[in-house]
């Protein structure tokens, strides 16, 4: 057992969500949710790195600006961590600023996306790091899925 996780469970990847905006993070849970990805949200920046060390996900999705510990702060911290300094980061964030990019991938982060972006862009960015498989939903909620939020 690892964190929350048993690894002999058929579950599949664990993707820690890291966003003051819930209406964000709910819209990638729910979208990755079709691929059998869990998701764990967190709503502040201290509340993820608990999460990311409590829970051992697979991959981490950021914010860079969230109260009580923004990005930069909580990326270093998961980069000293024993736990977490091997785990995979995108940061996912409305801040076009190159020096911040730069600054942010000198720390380890995998890639650095900009809001607003297709989910089909993060799914492709979201596969480098962690399987998706199609999960045979009910038809409503595939439905769901083909005419949902087609951004974030």
């Amino acid at each position: 057992m690892i964190g929350n996780r048993n690894l002999n469970s058929d579950a599949g990847p664990m993707v820690l969500c890291i966003d003051d905006d819930p209406e964000i993070s709910e819209t990638i849970a729910l979208r990755l949710q079709q691929y059998n990805v869990d998701v764990l949200r967190a709503f502040h920046g201290m509340h993820g790195l608990w999460l990311a060390i409590r829970c051992r996900p697979d991959l981490i999705i950021t914010d860079v600006r969230m109260p009580q510990g923004g990005g930069g702060y909580i990326i270093e911290r998961l980069r000293s961590h024993s736990v977490t300094c091997g785990l995979p980061i995108i940061v996912l964030t409305g801040q076009r600023n190159p020096q911040l990019e730069a600054s942010l991938r000198r720390f380890g982060v995998e890639q650095y996306l900009t809001k607003p972006i297709s989910f089909d862009e993060l799914a492709a960015e979201v596969s480098k790091f962690v399987p998706l498989s199609v999960n045979d939903f009910s038809d409503d909620y595939a439905e769901f899925c083909r005419r949902g939020q087609r951004t974030i």
